[in-house]
C-alpha cells in the first residue's frame, strides 16, 4: 500500500489529546506500544500516543487516558 501521500500531510496533522506534532513510528515507539514491528503507525513527538494506520488511512481519534 502507497503511504507516500502521509507525507505530504503530516506537517499538518496533530495528536487530538495533546495537540504535539505527530511522526512515522520507529520500531521502538511500536514496541513500547506492544506493537507489531512491521505494522506502520504514527506517533506523537513524544511517543505517548501512537495512531495506527488501516487500511492507508492514520487513525487519529482521541484516546481515553489509563
Amino acid at each position: 500500500m502507497d503511504l507516500d501521500w502521509i507525507n505530504t500531510f503530516l506537517p499538518t496533522f496533530r495528536c487530538p489529546n495533546t495537540h504535539q506534532s505527530l511522526r512515522w513510528a520507529t520500531a521502538a515507539d511500536l514496541e513500547k506500544h506492544t506493537r507489531p514491528a512491521d505494522e506502520k503507525a504514527l506517533v506523537t513527538e513524544d511517543g505517548a500516543h501512537l495512531f495506527p494506520i488501516d487500511d492507508g488511512i492514520p487513525v487519529l481519534l482521541p484516546q481515553g487516558e489509563a
